[in-house]
């Protein structure tokens, strides 16, 4: 009997191993690609896909590197990285969870609130939460808090007021963050959480950065160019002022030339559906909520 159930439990855990194998040899980003991801150093892509509830990571040249089943996982996943050992740190709901290559829950830390956004380094990790005041923080890859940055939340405060503040790493290190209408970014130093400046943004015509019009607590996905000092923000071309709008539709791109200080205004073609996930050549990379990844021409 003892046997038995070892035979039954192998036998499990190769049908389990064979599927999210097979799973990963037909799952490709460029036709199946959902939701949100964040280009890594290495030029990679970590995705959720809802249908087999795993996370892959992918690359343009590589195809999949690998996977991570989420099936353990009562909600789904809002934000997630990838640590050193292939493990990823998820965070859903107030809970971040370290989950391993087989999908094992390892880690489940309380959160303050929820997660906005995920950046991340050589060190660590840095979540944006979802609060009406800036509060973030970074933990390194064995969940511990490193720093934190702004005014922690706290029970009573109003669900109703969460901002989502995107961010992500500059070349030299440094988290730059959105927050609200304006298009200026804060730049927080990525060693110790201080605030050091905040970008002066100037059009080319040397006008003062607008601010963004209407509502903008969901601020779009930020993407460094690598190498350039150039970072783009996603932005809604309706709420670009109407006297800087001229033909743009759907979804824009705000180009910030961080050494020159310099914004203006690319198109994408694209409705206001689709994610920024990374910067990849001269195109910037989109996820389309039809599923795939779309191209758009940079400069």
């Amino acid at each position: 009997m003892r046997n038995g159930r070892i035979r039954s439990t192998l036998l499990t855990a190769l049908v389990c191993c064979s599927a999210a194998v097979l799973a990963a040899q037909s799952w490709d980003a460029a036709s199946k690609a959902h939701g949100w991801a964040k280009q890594d150093k290495d030029d990679s892509f970590t995705f959720f896909d809802p249908g087999s509830r795993s996370l892959f990571t992918w690359m343009r040249d590589g195809g999949v590197l690998g996977s991570v089943p989420l099936g353990k996982l009562e909600d789904p996943p809002d934000r997630w990285v990838m640590d050193p050992r292939n493990s990823a740190w998820v965070a859903h709901g107030t809970t971040l969870s370290q989950i391993d290559r087989t999908g094992r829950v390892t880690t489940n830390v309380k959160l303050p609130a929820e997660a906005g956004d995920i950046s991340w380094d050589a060190k660590g990790f840095t979540i944006s939460f979802r609060t009406r005041e800036p509060y973030l923080e970074k933990r390194d890859y064995k969940g511990s808090v490193l720093w934190f940055f702004g005014t922690k939340p706290n029970r009573e405060d109003n669900p109703s007021g969460q901002y989502r503040r995107t961010t992500v790493v500059e070349d030299s290190g440094n988290l730059l963050m959105a927050d609200g209408s304006s298009l200026n970014l804060s730049i927080i130093d990525g060693n110790t959480g201080r605030k050091l400046t905040e970008t002066n943004l100037r059009l080319a015509s040397g006008q003062a950065a607008p601010a963004l019009e209407g509502v903008a607590i969901e601020r779009g996905s930020l993407a460094i160019w690598p190498g350039k000092s150039v970072v783009f923000a996603a932005v809604k071309a309706s709420q670009i002022p109407a006297a800087l709008r001229a033909d743009l539709q759907g979804l824009a791109l705000a180009r910030i030339d961080l050494p020159q200080s310099r914004l203006e205004f690319l198109p994408t073609g694209l409705d206001e559906g689709h994610l920024l996930v990374g910067v990849l050549d001269t195109d910037a990379i989109f996820s389309s909520p039809k599923g795939g990844l779309m191209l758009v021409k940079i400069k």
